[in-house]
Formats: C-alpha cells, structure tokens, sequence
C-alpha cells in the first residue's frame, strides 16, 4: 500500500513515524481552523472536541503537530505562516501569532489589535476576552465586514460613539462589573442598524439607552441579568428596555430575572410578534464547545449561557 492510500485515521496515532511527515505537512496546508493551546492555569477542556479538519485528519493541539513543538509561540507562527487557507484561529497565546495569518475572516483572542492583523477588512467574526466598547470605538472603522462580535467587558465602559456597523448581525457581550457600575451594550445597538440576534450578561444593576429610538430588527435575543434583586424593580427595568425592541420573536430571560404571570400578560402586549419565551436555564447537552458548525444564532447560542462560558468561540459557516 502506498502511504498517499493508508488511511486517515493511522494518522490519528500519537507516536507517528518520522517518514511520515511529508504527508502530514501535505495535509496540514488544507487547515482552515487552528487553535493554539494556552500555556497558563486557564486551560481548554483537555479532551476537547476535534477543531481542525484536515481532510478528515484530526490535531488536538499545536503541541501535537510534532514531538518538536512543545507549545513554544515560535513554533506557533512557524505553522500558520505556512497555512495557505486558515480561516479560523483561536489563539490564547500572548503573542499575537494572528500576525502571521493573511486569509483569516474568524478570530478568537484575548486581546485584539488591527495592526496584528494583515487584512483586517476580511474579519466576519471576532471573540475578544478582555475588551470595552472604548476599544471598539477605537477599532470599527478596521472592521467593515464584522458579522459576529462576542466580547467580555471586565473595566468600566463608557457610551458608544463610534462607526455604525452596518453588518453587524450576532452580538455577544458580558459586562461582568460590580452593581454601580453602567452597562451601555443597549446604547451600543442603536450603532448596530441591522443587528438580529444579541445575548447578553449584565451584572450591574443600571444600564443606559435611549427608549426613544427603536431598535426594529432585533428578534432574538437572551438576557442574563445580575443586577436587580426586587421582583417589581426588574419588570420595571424590563419595560423599558423591551419596549426598545418591538419586532423580538424570541427571549429568554436568565439569572435575576424575576417575572409573574402577570409580568407575561403585560410582555405579551409590550411584544406582540413575541413567539417563544425562555425563562429558565439552559440545558447541559449545549456544554464545552469552542466551535459550532453553522451561522446560526438560535441554534448555537439562544439555549447557552454566559456564566459558564458555554457561548462558542466560533460559528463556522457551512460551506466552508
């Protein structure tokens, strides 16, 4: 048998032969998603699910490519450099190894720089651990094309100023500050004209918007709220907030998030094309994955929570 014929999964052997390795490295220029294991005490699940298709041929870390590597960051940049069709690439290293990629149109980070980025008008979907919407008003105008924006505000933010982001259709953002603090994720969406779908997790218990402009084509959205701990101060909040969204078809309602049957009947009125309401939590089978396969939110993201950092890394289209 030739080796070009042996199988794909000989390959899926932790111990290969070294003659091996130009098949390997012949396969590997087909990776379009890459995820680099990180060095500190965070760690990913450690079996997590397969990330990058290689023609059926399945890697679970950098440092598996080759007895070589060891997770060093050089022999990160060493492998993407040579990728000719990455897409995709969840990187927790400090190093921006994203620097090395010039195809790349889904990213994960802790945090983001364009200038780490070669063409950053090709992203369509950006995951940013440690960011706020200061940085994003610094960073939209690199970011034309972004479809999908999940991001973890850990600081204290401020109002959204920045570039309209017309194509903006998912958002995803947790702002995990203490009660006085002020979330402006609702002001944000006004910059967000053709925004469909948004999960948010808000711990502080006072967010900013203005109830004066609609946002009419919002329909799903799921809100994980930490804030208010009086059943008759959340309704009221939450009649001012859902008023702001007419068109919602969807909602699930998490955390705080106190309502009575009575709080339905009004809802049902505030949202009259409302189909489906959740309140309650999220079911476990939705657990421990980086990437989902399909550009769909209420497939991927409306039954996840935030807490647990269920929410994927990566939707990857189906035809890629």
């Amino acid at each position: 048998m030739l080796i070009n014929e042996i199988p794909d999964d000989c390959l899926l052997k932790p111990v290969l032969c070294v003659k091996w390795s130009h098949l390997i490295a012949k396969r590997t220029k087909k990776v379009k998603y890459l995820i680099g294991k990180i060095q500190v005490l965070l760690m990913f699940h450690a079996h997590c699910h397969p990330f990058l298709n290689l023609t059926n041929l399945y890697f679970r870390s950098i440092a598996e490519l080759s007895p070589g590597l060891h997770l060093k960051v050089e022999d990160a940049i060493e492998f993407v450099s040579k990728q000719e069709s990455l897409k995709g690439l969840i990187s927790r290293y400090r190093k921006p190894i994203e620097k090395y990629c010039d195809q790349l149109e889904m990213l994960s980070v802790n945090h983001f720089n364009p200038n780490n980025l070669q063409n950053s008008s090709n992203i369509k979907q950006l995951d940013i651990w440690n960011y706020s919407l200061v940085d994003l008003r610094r960073d939209a105008h690199y970011l034309p094309n972004l479809e999908r924006l999940k991001v973890e505000i850990d600081v204290p933010d401020n109002p959204y100023d920045g570039p309209v982001l017309e194509k903006l259709k998912i958002l995803e953002m947790a702002f995990r500050r203490p009660c006085h603090n002020i979330f402006y994720g609702f002001q944000f969406m006004d910059s967000c004209p053709n925004l469909q779908s948004a999960h948010i997790l808000m711990s502080a218990n006072t967010s900013f918007f203005d109830e004066t402009l609609k946002h009419k084509c919002l329909q799903d959205l799921v809100f994980q709220f930490y804030g208010l701990d009086n059943a008759d101060d959340t309704w009221n909040y939450f009649k001012r907030l859902f008023k702001k969204f007419p068109n919602l078809k969807h909602l699930a309602l998490r955390g705080h998030c106190i309502i009575t049957d009575e709080h339905i009947e009004q809802l049902v009125h505030i949202l009259p094309n409302l189909v489906l309401l959740d309140a309650v939590e999220s079911a476990d089978y939705v657990k421990d994955y980086l990437i989902s396969r399909g550009f769909d939110f209420m497939k991927h993201c409306f039954r996840k929570d935030w807490i647990y950092v269920d929410l994927s890394c990566l939707l990857v289209p189906i035809d890629y």
